[in-house]
């Protein structure tokens, strides 16, 4: 009875070995296969050039780039802001870790977490390339981050604290912010809430920017970072 008992004891402890073994290969598998699934094949090149303003030479030099750094085909959120951190150095202060949040939000199309390099493409080549209608439009989606369609005031402030963040100016917490400066910049959202509707649509927003030779001017400036 015991030497039976012992032996039966063995058997199940090999069968549960080889069962806890067998899973953990069978999950190093599937977890390899659905590395293989991420894996990103971008459009075909003809079709790349018909969605952005970019030559075959110049989309071949990105993809070479983009590879290089996103051997997988897509770079994730954590990725493109420690690559935007280290290129956005601005100042010894300068934290461009909120900005490209907003970034990424604006080229992430389809909401997946992850940018592919067409997505890259096209956002980058609208907003270097693009008509001012274009890049206006693209800086408008970065205000609404939630994509409703209009953006809010404090989206605005949102987005006006990481540009300041970028020239190492930062105010983290409401208490931190400069009355003068939010009166400031309460002034600028007003001006482009036409209807004074507390929301500003993206055609209040194009046309109040058009009408703003600052904010222009500031536009054409950023086609050379990008």
């Amino acid at each position: 009875g015991i030497g039976t008992s012992a032996e039966g004891d063995k058997k199940g402890g090999r069968r549960r070995v080889s069962s806890i073994f067998r899973d953990s290969v069978e999950s190093a598998v599937a977890r390899d296969m659905d590395d293989q699934k991420v894996r990103y094949k971008p459009e075909r090149m003809d079709v790349l050039m018909e969605q952005t303003h970019f030559s075959k030479v110049e989309l071949k030099y990105l993809y070479q780039c983009f590879k290089q750094n996103c051997p997988s085909g897509y770079v994730t959120r954590e990725a493109f802001v420690a690559i935007f951190r280290q290129f956005f150095v601005m100042h010894r202060l300068s934290d461009a870790g909120p900005y490209a949040e907003l970034v990424f939000n604006t080229f992430d199309d389809d909401g997946n977490g992850r940018i592919s390099f067409s997505e890259f493409a096209v956002q980058l080549s609208m907003f270097n390339k693009g008509t001012l209608d274009q890049r206006l439009d693209w800086l408008f989606d970065l205000y609404d981050g939630a994509r409703r369609g209009y953006i809010q005031e404090e989206e605005f402030m949102c987005v006006c604290r990481a540009m300041y963040a970028m020239v190492g100016v930062h105010y983290y917490k409401e208490k931190h912010f400069p009355i003068t400066l939010k009166r400031h910049l309460k002034h600028q959202f007003q001006k482009l809430d036409a209807n004074r509707d507390g929301k500003i649509t993206r055609a209040e927003f194009v046309d109040g920017c058009k009408s703003d030779t600052q904010i222009c001017e500031s536009l054409e400036r950023l086609r050379t970072v990008w």
